[in-house]
């Protein structure tokens, strides 16, 4: 029976061991507290128990299956800030030369010339802190860099360094927490370019975008090799590519989204630094939901936390204004309670009526054949019953875009798959300006597949940003019309609209025609569709963000690894033996 006993602990043991936690979201989200939530103990969290009793809902019982399990298996995960890993590197410099590399900064958000440093203020850094306490505080650093890449340093001399990592931050927050902000910033991005703080043209190589990810990957394998089981929560990434690194290298890596409604986002940051003005702070979250093109190499190692989000695992909302308010924190925490368990032992309980519908959605963006965004949608009545799918496609008859091909269209194809307009010399003029050389496309095996739009639009200069000439439905538009084509035999008043992005202008009229009373979101859609349609008029629809997991992390978080039945018995015969 020991044996039996043995195999169970054996099944879980990969889960047991090792979890691997990214957080990520805008600035004042929640990712910071989320992190030392935990980095605690449960002692520490001193959490009211859950109860249930005759009365109790479905939702309360699965939070007393999740709290059971969380009193017994709850460890502690280790820390590491990713802005941690960016003060190794400016520690690499004394006082004197940092100076320099700061004003060679300041040089650029002045000239105004590189793209990447136009949304920056210019960085007082004398103002910021003294020599004798920045070197006083570097003095952790000696050599760290270099013994991390050889993985020779240990769990403690890190611990140190956090510390006096943090003690720098804070002192450059308390005196202006934007130019903070945007000296981290500046020196994340000129260590995935330039694989240092400092602008080296010389140095321009792609494989630097992964140099913040390698140093952390390391310090991992160093925890890993010094504690057991091994913890580590990533706070907060803030480029997609890092998240795709972890992603690639640890099956038990999953990506946590935090996000909060703007208006709860400003009143955190307002608190945490009442010095921040309202300009200042509205022009830190422009900063972070703008869209990167991604044209260039500069574009891809700037952080991009709209990316981030859009492709996290599992997301977590977490509203509230007061960055002091229990109620909103204690919802924070349950819901790492409960998919830290899940990660640990799957399918301890079944998903949220949201997850399913969302994971539907989210499945059905897949049949998209857009090569710019894809985009699931879902629409169920008001009692959860799912009456239309929908995702971002031409209509029905017509060809997608990814199956299409510039050089077929250019060699004159009478094909159906492109329109009458296509056909005129006009167009392919367009095309041949933006396809005049797809010798690396073909050399990558890739079909040299077009976006119309973009193509028409960049010719059409009255024409620019006009989505009636999109060639594809929306996601959202698509359901809707699959109700009126076929029919559902059932009204959608007082029901409820997924999507893995938020409705645009167009959508959201139609939903609020539609008497859709809810819709929930992953991706905000750039617009003003909340503020001046979803939230006017009589009936307006309430709007969420979404919590729950997935995509990859749905299946593993909720399949069973094996029957739960075979589990119990299992565990009931060791008792009996």
């Amino acid at each position: 029976m020991e044996n039996l006993n043995s195999i169970i602990d054996t099944i879980y043991k990969n889960r047991d061991e090792f979890i691997l936690l990214g957080l990520t979201g805008r600035i004042g989200s929640g990712c910071t507290t989320a992190a030392k939530f935990l980095s605690q103990t449960k002692d520490q969290h001193n959490l009211k128990e859950v109860c249930i009793n005759d009365d109790s809902s479905d939702a309360q019982r699965k939070k007393y299956i999740l709290w059971k399990f969380y009193r017994k298996k709850w460890k502690p995960f280790e820390v590491i800030t990713m802005s941690d890993i960016i003060t190794i590197f400016i520690f690499k410099y004394s006082y004197k030369n940092l100076k320099k590399i700061i004003e060679e900064f300041n040089t650029e958000i002045k000239n105004q010339k590189i793209k990447r440093f136009k949304n920056f203020d210019e960085i007082n850094f004398t103002k910021l802190i003294n020599e004798k306490d920045y070197e006083n505080l570097r003095k952790e650093y000696i050599n760290l860099l270099t013994e991390i890449k050889e993985k020779r340093t240990i769990k403690e001399k890190l611990k140190n360094f956090w510390k006096a990592s943090k003690k720098f931050k804070d002192s450059l927050q308390k005196q202006n927490y934007k130019n903070y902000t945007d000296l981290y910033q500046l020196c994340g991005d000129n260590i995935r370019l330039y694989g240092d703080i400092k602008i080296n043209e010389k140095n321009k190589k792609a494989k630097n975008i992964y140099t913040i990810a390698d140093i952390t990957n390391k310090i991992i394998k160093i925890y890993r090799k010094e504690t057991k089981p091994t913890y580590i929560v990533l706070d907060a990434i803030r480029n997609i590519l890092e998240a795709y690194f972890f992603k690639e290298r640890y099956s038990a890596f999953y990506l946590i989204a935090i996000d909060a409604p703007n208006e709860d986002i400003k009143n955190r940051l307002s608190q945490i630094n009442p010095s921040l003005s309202k300009k200042q702070i509205e022009k830190m979250l422009s900063q972070e939901d703008k869209e990167l093109e991604t044209k260039s190499l500069e574009d891809f190692i700037s952080q991009n936390i709209k990316s981030c989000i859009v492709n996290s695992d599992i997301f977590i909302r977490n509203e509230g204004k007061n960055i002091n308010d229990d109620a909103s924190k204690l919802e924070l925490y349950g819901n790492l309670i409960k998919y830290v368990s899940l990660i640990q032992h799957p399918g301890l309980i079944t998903p949220s009526n949201d997850e399913k519908m969302m994971q539907i959605a989210f499945t059905a963006k897949l049949n998209s054949g857009c090569i710019s965004r894809q985009v699931g949608a879902c629409v169920t009545n008001k009692y959860g019953s799912i009456k239309a799918i929908g995702w971002n496609d031409v209509a029905e008859g017509q060809t997608s875009c990814v199956l299409r091909s510039a050089s077929e269209l250019l060699k004159n194809s009478i094909s159906k798959a492109y329109s009458h307009y296509e056909k005129t010399l006009e167009f392919k003029e367009f095309l041949k300006k933006e396809y005049v050389d797809i010798k690396n496309i073909y050399e990558k095996g890739l079909n040299d597949s077009y976006c119309f739009k973009t193509i028409y639009t960049r010719n059409k200069e009255k024409q620019k940003n006009n989505q009636v000439h999109t060639r594809a439905l929306h996601a959202e538009e698509n359901a809707f019309l699959q109700l009126a084509k076929y029919g559902s035999g059932e009204s959608i008043i007082g029901g409820t609209l997924y999507t893995t992005a938020s409705p645009c202008e167009l959508c959201s009229k139609k939903a609020y025609q539609l008497g859709i009373s809810r819709i929930v979101y992953i991706d905000p859609y750039p617009g003003i569709a909340k503020e001046n349609i979803l939230y006017s008029g009589l009936n307006p629809p309430k709007v969420e963000f979404f919590n729950g997991a997935i995509g990859t992390a749905y299946h593993k978080l909720y399949t069973q690894i094996i029957p739960y039945k075979d589990e119990i018995n299992s565990l009931k015969e060791i008792i009996n033996g």
